[in-house]
């Protein structure tokens, strides 16, 4: 028996394979850890190390999701409470630069431990500062999908901050 290949029920079944195949779960490669890594070394480098926040759309996704260490959760497309925390930091500390002390990925996720360090010019936690040198560990945790970042999670040792600034 031979197949037509140009009957409807050959043409509709190939459209379904075809439209599987887009899916995630189904012939589409995950993001390899090597690149996520790229994509996040980029942001520290490109946005955060170079105070360009007008690029962090490169970086996340329009529906972004903040983790904060407090346990509330801001959705970027209803806040630009992430925005206005990094402005706050580098007000705060001019010169803030981080050090990607470890990194490593596994499946859409990225871990990394970072040591920021800086200058811290003006008030922080209700302290006055005046021209102080600091250094503090923070650990992040991102999600990405589709080679953008979609929800973020960060441990910051505001104690250690904290401590430097009152000495």
């Amino acid at each position: 028996m031979a197949t037509n290949f140009h009957t409807p029920f050959f043409r509709v079944t190939i459209l379904i394979l075809l439209s599987f195949w887009s899916l995630p779960s189904f012939g589409q490669r995950a993001q390899s850890p090597d690149a996520i890594k790229k994509i996040v070394t980029r942001y520290f480098d490109e946005v955060i190390n170079s105070k360009k926040l007008y690029r962090m759309g490169e970086f996340f996704s329009s529906d972004y999701i903040w983790h904060q260490m407090n346990g509330i959760d801001i959705r970027s497309g209803q806040d630009s409470s992430h925005i206005s925390m990094l402005r706050w930091l580098f007000t705060a500390i001019p010169d803030a630069y981080y050090t990607i002390e470890h990194i490593t990925a596994e499946g859409d996720m990225v871990a990394l431990n970072t040591t920021a360090t800086g200058t811290a010019k003006s008030e922080m936690f209700g302290l006055p500062v005046a021209q102080k040198k600091i250094l503090f560990k923070q650990m992040f945790f991102f999600r990405l999908v589709n080679h953008k970042i979609t929800e973020e999670w960060e441990v910051v040792d505001v104690d250690g901050m904290m401590a430097q600034l009152k000495q």
